[in-house]
Order: structure tokens, then sequence, then C-alpha cells
């Protein structure tokens, strides 16, 4: 009786050294990463040109009202004028331009409807 003990119990160290040699881990519950949602992405942004005010070209000589409307409106301005007079010309002529733009691109969405 003491014999079939002391076998049982030799069976069940040599299992479990048996068992701890071949099984290296697998047992083991891993988690793996998990994969993260991209971020959305921006909606684009649309740029609103506004035309400049009466106070934002007082402040600007002739020559740089004129550049100004010259190379980001592509208005000719008559620099013979006087400088409150090109101001003037100036914001009717952007407002003008700002509308028809705005025109243009309503008729464009009308298309893809």
């Amino acid at each position: 009786m003491e014999n079939s003990i002391g076998i049982i119990i030799g069976i069940v160290v040599v299992g479990f050294i048996a068992y701890k040699i071949f099984n290296k881990g697998e047992d083991k519950v891993v988690s793996k990463p998990v994969a993260k949602a991209p971020a959305p992405t921006p909606a684009p942004v649309v740029e609103v040109q506004k035309a400049p005010t009466k106070a934002q070209l007082s402040k600007l000589t002739k020559k740089q009202i004129d550049d100004l409307a010259k190379l980001e409106w592509g208005i000719k301005l008559d620099a013979r004028k006087s400088k409150d007079d090109m101001i003037k010309e100036f914001i009717k002529l952007a407002k003008a331009q700002i509308k028809a733009n705005e025109a243009a691109s309503g008729d464009d969405d009308e298309d893809e409807v």
C-alpha cells in the first residue's frame, strides 16, 4: 500500500515536470493588441475670402493697397486716384467678386444634385 502511494506520487511529480517541459506557455492567455480605429479625418477647410474693411485698408499706403488688390484679388486699381477713392473702388470690386464667386459655386452645387 505504501509502495502504491509512492508510485502515485512519483507519477504525479513526473507528469507535472513533463507538463512544464513540453507545454512551454501554450496555455497562457495572451491578449492581442486591439487595433485602434483610425481617427476621423477633419472636414476640409473652405476658405471664405472676405473683402477688406475700410479700416484695414486705411492703414496701408496707396502702393500697398494697389499691390493687395492686384496680387490677391486680381483687381486693377487706378493709382492716380486719391487713397480714399482707391479704397472705395477696391471694396466695391472685391464685394462684387465675392458675390460672383458665390453665385458660381452655387450653380456648381445645383448641377451635382
